[in-house]
């Protein structure tokens, strides 16, 4: 199978609502086995993206492949598995037999449906409400067995839209660790999240959406090595008054600093030059290294996110 023919490819997709465009050639491959964190602010486009990938909404122009199919194509559908922000759990079924009852849509029956039901519901940590109706579930078990549903029939793309939203900690820990290892049984994965421990978790790679383009793609450790940032603050007694100059500022006694990069010690060591030149001390230092949260505010700074579109659907 040729590299088209596997995975998840989205290619220069483009949709506008009215005159308001929402994605503009909007690309991203997925290989089987990996994750992509889409990120950004609210309004991005990032919803859009995930309905066209999974063929819920057709663009207007550019195209979507998942393991050399697409969207219109018969078996298209059995491919993916969408979990989209709002559940959609049929409340007077019980847990269990909404799993079930999804599974049976795809071809999953008999003893293939029972094994792989109590597969999700034990790696969930569900098996205490199974057999409880979905609307007396909590909110968590709720997001539980709204991404399960999208997993039962073992789709070889899977596409989750901010799919710890209002979950707890605990739940929010069970989803992470069932996608990561879906991952490594060779799904390719979509991610949206503002959750950012939650991509370092999953070992995602990144892409970054802002007005409706993908502006950097790319491994964690390469998207801080472009774009993160490292603070360096000093805290400074004695000496003449003097003017700082950028990258520094003055804050009381605090002399702070910020340069572009993961390595502060070169910004350190300037910082402890410059107070000491003018006849100070330091006397405390505190260090903020480069992230993933540094990268991503300075890549989003000043963005002009997509304009929301019909229905709300650019998010």
């Amino acid at each position: 199978m040729s590299a088209r023919e596997s995975g998840v490819h989205i290619d220069r997709v483009r949709k506008r609502f009215g005159s308001r465009p929402v994605l503009t050639d909007a690309e991203i491959h997925i290989e089987p086995g990996q994750v992509t964190a889409l990120l950004g602010p609210n309004g991005a486009g990032k919803t859009t993206f995930v309905a066209i990938a999974t063929g819920r909404l057709r663009p207007d122009a550019g195209g979507v492949s998942v393991a050399g199919l697409s969207p219109d194509a018969p078996g298209f559908a059995a491919l993916v598995g969408c979990a989209p922000q709002d559940t959609g759990v049929y409340p007077t079924l019980t847990l269990r037999e909404n799993l079930a009852g999804f599974g049976a849509l795809y071809g999953v029956r008999g003893g293939a449906s029972r094994v792989r039901v109590d597969e999700l519901i034990s790696a969930l940590d569900l098996d205490a409400v199974a057999d409880r109706r979905a609307d007396r579930l909590s909110g968590g078990q709720r997001r539980r067995l709204h991404t399960a549903m999208a997993l039962v029939h073992r789709p070889a793309a899977l596409f989750l839209d901010e799919p710890t939203v209002a979950a707890d900690v605990s739940s929010r820990a069970r989803i992470v660790d069932l996608v990561r290892s879906l991952a490594d049984d060779g799904a390719a994965v979509l991610y949206t999240t503002h959750h950012l421990d939650e991509v370092e978790r999953l070992g995602a790679d990144v892409a970054f959406l802002r007005g409706g383009r993908i502006r950097d793609l790319g491994t964690v450790d390469a998207v801080i090595a472009r774009w993160g940032s490292a603070r360096v603050a000093l805290r400074t007694v004695g000496g003449e008054a003097y003017q700082v100059s950028p990258p520094w500022r003055r804050t009381g006694e605090w002399l702070v600093g910020v340069a572009d990069g993961t390595d502060p010690g070169r910004l350190l060591a300037r910082g402890i030059d410059e107070v000491t030149a003018n006849g100070g001390r330091v006397v405390e230092v505190d260090i903020r290294r480069s992230s993933l949260e540094t990268a991503y505010l300075r890549l989003l700074d000043g963005a002009d996110t997509a304009s929301e579109g019909a229905d709300g659907v650019a998010a």
